[in-house]
């Protein structure tokens, strides 16, 4: 009962001590045991208390997705994926029939040869068969050499023999000497050296335009050749390295 209406009904009754507070008597202390143990207050750590004080959100309903049919396997669209592939790497367009690709190949398949002159004949060396070109220099004579080896340079600490090439190709000697440029070329893992009159450009000759060693060509000149290339109105006499510096074979006679 609530205190006033215990103060008024005191009042009307005229009992002893209506006046009197009424108070709420207060629990009596606790005495705590010499074995007693007084359980941890329950705590909670930052993060459970950070759980429990966020607010609890709950999305509306979860739209229904559709589920991606299973792709169809389809081996032509891998292949032209693929050959897309290789034209974008390549940088190379790729014939859509095998009778174009067979046309194209055939087109496709040239070599690069440098071209240098000996007089009024051009002569022409496989690139890949050629290791740098210097200028003309001093040489060191080395006794008892082909009449055609002229000497030996250092190249970068390598001994390289050089060939006169009009001296190998028993050519005359009566010439300008001012553009005269040594072709550094390798054959196997030995350099030599090609004393030329003066080098002019690399041009490209397909298989198509290369015609076999002409049979009027006889002896160690003929050896020197691998066959003629022909590149528009140009006729390169195109040459065999490792016979050229295969002392072997002698002098042009």
């Amino acid at each position: 009962m609530e205190l006033a209406k215990i103060r008024n009904k005191a009042r009307q009754e005229g009992a002893p001590g209506a006046t009197e507070e009424v108070s709420t008597p207060l629990p009596e202390p606790v005495v705590l045991q010499p074995d007693h143990v007084v359980p941890p207050a329950l705590t909670l750590s930052d993060d459970s208390a950070a759980q429990q004080a966020a607010p609890v959100s709950f999305p509306g309903p979860a739209m229904a997705r559709a589920v991606p049919a299973a792709a169809h396997f389809n081996p032509l669209a891998v292949i032209l994926a693929g050959r897309e592939h290789d034209r974008s790497t390549n940088g190379t367009v790729l014939p859509e029939t095998e009778q174009e690709h067979q046309t194209a190949a055939s087109e496709e398949r040239f070599e690069e040869f440098l071209c240098f002159r000996l007089g009024d004949e051009e002569y022409g060396i496989n690139i890949m068969e050629i290791k740098e070109i210097i200028k003309s220099r001093e040489l060191t004579e080395v006794p008892r050499t082909p009449g055609f080896v002229d000497g030996v340079l250092s190249l970068r600490g390598v001994i390289v023999p050089v060939f006169t090439m009009r001296k190998r190709l028993g050519m005359s000697l009566d010439y300008d000497a001012g553009q005269e440029r040594i072709i550094i070329v390798r054959c196997g893992d030995s350099l030599h050296g090609l004393r030329v009159d003066r080098v002019t450009d690399v041009v490209k000759i397909a298989a198509t335009d290369r015609e076999a060693t002409p049979s009027m060509l006889e002896g160690v000149a003929r050896e020197f050749v691998s066959g003629i290339g022909r590149t528009g109105k140009r006729m390169l006499i195109i040459l065999d390295i490792c016979k050229v510096v295969d002392t072997a074979l002698g002098e042009v006679g």
